[in-house]
């Protein structure tokens, strides 16, 4: 039969015309009577292929959406709002440090420069006090405000030429409210700034140290304590709009930056301009190329005061951070640590050689103060160099190493100040020179710190304290955070060693090498020291170069101040007890005088000495003749008229009383006492009013040139009539 195929195989498969087997996916369709070409038909494979693979398509869209939807919620969300939102830091103010009295040293005080762009300068409408509304020129504005801020012409110039600058931003810092008037005036910002404003004694600047109101702190205690006063930082969200500018959002919560600690330091600012004017007026007087002046409480190891100089310039810290070999002041606590040890007694007798003597052919040792036998007490009262030595070899290496080191030397005392130095003590064993002169304060050296620190340990009763810059911290809300406790670090002293250590520094004072620093109020205990300098290069000593210094405690016997001074290399007198002595008396003169100075008065009243007022000097006949003339004539010149009798109101009636008065009462009735008003002549206002009250009178003081008296001297007077005594301010 004929068909479609061309033919057939001998099995009766059909073969296509190429005589190959039909193995294409399309079949042909039977033609049909009209049709011209046959329609394909598609594969199932094919469209399964397709179905399939727009199934994994949707399935990856919905797992993507899944994805961002859910897993990577939080990422995308958070870049949108990093390309939406700008985050601006918020820089908190850091906190202040003030004085032991509470007045503020260092502070961070927000100030605002104007930034003015001279093309916007224009009219602009501003609301009045009045609720009105009128046109403002700014330039008008701005160039009143710039005259009365008193900014330099060459910014003023700036700030209004328009061809030149687009920006100009005027390098001074205003208060806010002294610029308030330029506030949205077109062409002027006002960009806050925080500056941190210092008003440190310039002594005290190096402690407190250098930091910026953005937070970087530099040195001192800014430094030290810089992640307590720096705060944290806050931020503030805004939104860009369209035009790259930026506005808040309700819809944002901004972090509030929280400020910094305030830190109290134990310095009183009153005690420190006193040590740093006493520091100035004694190397004026001495020609000194510098010095050092430490002050502390020896109750709680408060550094009250902290002043130096260099080469005519006032230095901050060298108190702290630089060690010197102190000579005679260590010389105490060899002592102290002999009769703590009970190796010594105060009245043993030691051979002194009549002021000069050879240590084994190694040294010889001379006394200024020449006797051929000293106790202790008079060993350390005239500061002999041979009898301290001679109770030295008492200890051993190890003991005398280990007396320096309990007594804080070598090592630092803790206080927060980073560099501080920990001065150089040596390790034992020494030759038979060291051992000698390491007893009279060579061969090692200290910081007038650890030497104030030692003296502390004598002063309080025998306990080695640590010393303290920082007596409270607090938040910005007030709350103490800290405060400074008394912190022992050891006992160095048995409380009976350390009384007869003060009694003994204080013979030092009233009767041995250190008299300058005598009081005639008070008490006051020290020792001196006189060491030659070590050269720079730490090879043998300058030749007429010295440390004179002096370390003491007021008052001797229960003291409330422990002073170091020091003064280097003094001309002419360079002897400590004298040159640095008398500095330390300064000291103590003008903090008595001073109304808080650290000093408890109640205390001070109960042990200061009276002062007997000095006798009249007694006058002749003729100058007692003379006075009393020459005090009539001026006192009847000078005295003030009697007042004006006021006139009695004329009455149409007058009735008199007379009293019925016999002879009898008349003559029980006593006289009215006359007396002579005394002389003052050559009184003082306090001795003539003890005069006039001794002879019966009231006494109304009043300001005048001299001491005399209204009435004259001689004027008889009723006994109990007011006197006026004049006296010079």
């Amino acid at each position: 039969m004929i068909g479609p195929f061309s033919g057939r195989a001998e099995s009766g498969r059909p073969v296509a015309s190429s005589e190959q087997p039909f193995a294409s996916a399309t079949i042909q369709r039977p033609q049909v009577d009209g049709d011209e070409e046959s329609a394909p038909i598609i594969s199932r494979a094919r469209a399964s292929f397709v179905h399939i693979t727009l199934v994994l398509f949707a399935a990856a869209v919905v797992a993507k959406s899944a994805q961002l939807q859910l897993i990577d919620h939080a990422h995308w969300e958070q870049e949108a709002e990093r390309q939406h939102v700008v985050d601006v830091q918020v820089v908190p103010p850091r906190g202040a440090i003030l004085d032991a009295t509470g007045t503020v040293l260092v502070e961070t005080r927000e100030e605002v420069q104007i930034i003015v762009q001279p093309h916007l300068l224009g009219i602009a409408k501003r609301k009045g006090a009045d609720g009105k509304v009128r046109s403002v020129d700014s330039r008008t504005v701005l160039r009143k405000a710039l005259k009365d801020l008193r900014v330099p012409d060459m910014w003023v110039k700036r700030a209004f030429n328009r061809k030149k600058y687009k920006w100009v931003e005027i390098p001074l810092r205003f208060a806010p409210s002294d610029v308030a008037r330029l506030k949205g005036l077109p062409g002027i910002k006002l960009q806050p700034r925080l500056e941190r404003v210092n008003s440190t004694p310039e002594g005290l600047r190096g402690i407190v140290g250098v930091a910026t109101a953005a937070g970087g702190a530099i040195s001192g205690v800014e430094r030290e304590l810089d992640h307590l006063l720096r705060g944290e930082a806050g931020r503030d969200a805004l939104v860009k709009d369209g035009r790259g500018g930026r506005m808040g959002s309700p819809m944002l919560t901004p972090v509030a930056a929280r400020p910094g600690h305030n830190v109290v330091l134990t310095i009183n600012q009153q005690l420190q301009e006193i040590a740093e004017e006493a520091l100035a007026t004694a190397r004026a007087n001495t020609g000194a190329t510098g010095g050092d002046l430490v002050i502390l409480d020896p109750r709680d190891g408060a550094v009250l005061a902290l002043a130096g100089a260099r080469n005519g310039k006032a230095t901050t810290g060298n108190g702290l951070t630089e060690a010197f070999e102190p000579g005679s002041v260590m010389k105490p606590f060899v002592i102290a640590r002999l009769l703590d040890l009970k190796r010594i007694s105060a009245d043993q007798v030691y051979n002194t050689y009549d002021g000069r003597w050879s240590y084994k052919g190694l040294k010889t040792y001379e006394d200024t103060h020449e006797a051929a036998q000293m106790s202790v007490r008079d060993i350390v009262r005239y500061s002999s160099n041979i009898g301290t030595v001679q109770a030295s070899l008492e200890l051993s290496d190890v003991e005398e190493f280990e007396t320096l080191r309990d007594f804080g030397f070598g090592v630092p005392t803790g206080v927060s100040y980073q560099s501080e130095s920990r001065g150089s003590v040596k390790l034992p064993p020494y030759s038979d020179i060291d051992h000698a002169q390491m007893a009279i304060g060579y061969t090692m050296s200290a910081t007038p710190l650890q030497i104030g620190a030692a003296y502390v340990a004598i002063a309080n009763g025998g306990e080695l304290l640590q010393p303290s810059l920082v007596r409270e911290i607090r938040d910005a809300d007030g709350k103490v955070l800290y405060k400074h406790q008394r912190t022992v670090v050891r006992r160095v002293l048995s409380s009976e060693v350390s009384a007869l250590m003060r009694g003994m520094l204080k013979s030092v004072v009233d009767s041995g090498t250190s008299k300058a620093a005598n009081m005639e109020t008070f008490d006051v205990g020290g020792k001196s020291g006189t060491a030659r300098r070590v050269r720079d290069n730490g090879r043998g000593y300058e030749i007429g170069k010295y440390n004179s210094s002096f370390a003491g405690m007021f008052p001797a016997l229960n003291p409330q101040y422990v002073i170091v001074a020091r003064l280097i290399d003094p001309k002419g007198t360079y002897y400590g007890g004298l040159v640095s002595g008398s500095m330390a008396n300064d000291v103590l003169e003008a903090a008595i005088a001073t109304r808080d100075a650290s000093l408890d008065r109640g205390e001070l009243a109960k042990i200061a000495r009276p002062i007997a007022a000095p006798p009249p000097k007694p006058l002749t006949p003729e100058q007692l003749r003379v006075a009393q003339r020459d005090s009539a004539r001026f006192d009847s010149l000078k005295a003030p008229a009697p007042p004006k009798a006021e006139p009695l109101p004329a009455a149409s009636r007058v009735v008199v009383e007379l009293p019925l008065t016999t002879s009898r009462d008349k003559a029980s009735r006593p006289a009215a006492t006359v007396r002579p008003v005394p002389s003052v002549y050559g009184l003082s206002a306090r001795q003539a009013a003890r005069a006039l009250y001794a002879a019966g009178f009231q006494v109304n003081l009043v300001d005048g040139t001299n001491v005399r008296t209204r009435p004259a001297a001689g004027a008889l007077l009723k006994a109990g009539s007011t006197v006026q005594l004049e006296s010079p301010r």
